[in-house]
């Protein structure tokens, strides 16, 4: 006879999940039990896209290179808010402002001033992208890194990945358990890895224009949206 200490999770959408306050339940099992942890992914295409732009100013004066920063800097956000990013899918992230300077024969020489202002934007109509990044250029966007594709709502595919898991889990619980001599199992604990909302991306392609092309062509390809699940199994007969 083995007494187990089990963590039960609860969670509102009736499957346990990470993050979830814990309460300890003792049970008692007359049978062996099957630990086991499982992993599985369901593929999803893109909705967002995430990416930083910015400019960068340079000259004599400080005061000069972030005058001239702040007019091209709001010339490109303006761009991102008539294309469509709402205010709240716009984020300043970095602002810096430094001396620049040249070395010649060995010496120091101030060359001036560089002003730089980057911020992150959010696209949500992902068929506006290359066209996006041909318009920022036009309007003296100096910087630019990405896109990051992801899901604005992934929880449908965070279902899907759980019970692919689920399914998995009790196939190969069951076949341990016959092969013991076993019956069947059941589900004694279950226990989600908190993995953040992180993506495994699939292959994207970005390539330059070429003169028969109205816009940059950019492929956001899939994404793997993953579960992990620890399971504790008894075998019954």
């Amino acid at each position: 006879m083995r007494k187990m200490i089990i963590a039960a999770l609860l969670a509102t959408s009736g499957m346990i999940a990470s993050g979830a306050m814990a309460t300890q339940v003792n049970i008692t099992t007359a049978n062996p039990v099957i630990d086991l942890t499982i992993s599985d992914t369901v593929e999803a295409r893109p909705d967002i896209a995430t990416f930083s732009t910015g400019v960068q100013t340079m000259a004599p004066t400080a005061s000069e290179a972030v005058r001239a920063n702040n007019v091209q800097m709001a010339s490109v956000v303006a761009r991102l808010k008539k294309l469509g990013i709402a205010d709240r899918d716009i984020q300043t992230t970095q602002i810096n402002l430094n001396q620049q300077f040249d070395y010649r024969d060995g010496q120091q020489v101030f060359k001036g001033y560089q002003a730089s202002n980057m911020v992150n934007a959010k696209l949500r109509d992902l068929k506006k992208l290359g066209a996006f990044l041909d318009a920022l250029a036009v309007d003296g966007a100096t910087n630019f890194n990405g896109p990051t594709f992801g899901i604005d709502d992934d929880s449908k595919f965070q279902d899907a990945a759980r019970d692919k898991v689920w399914a998995s889990a009790m196939k190969r619980a069951r076949e341990v358990a016959r092969k013991a001599g076993y019956a069947d199992v059941r589900v004694l604990r279950v226990e989600e890895s908190d993995q953040g909302r992180g993506y495994s991306p699939m292959p994207m392609a970005i390539r330059a224009m070429d003169a028969s092309e109205k816009s940059t062509p950019i492929s956001p390809g899939e994404l793997s949206v993953g579960a992990t699940m620890s399971f504790t199994f008894e075998m019954v007969k």
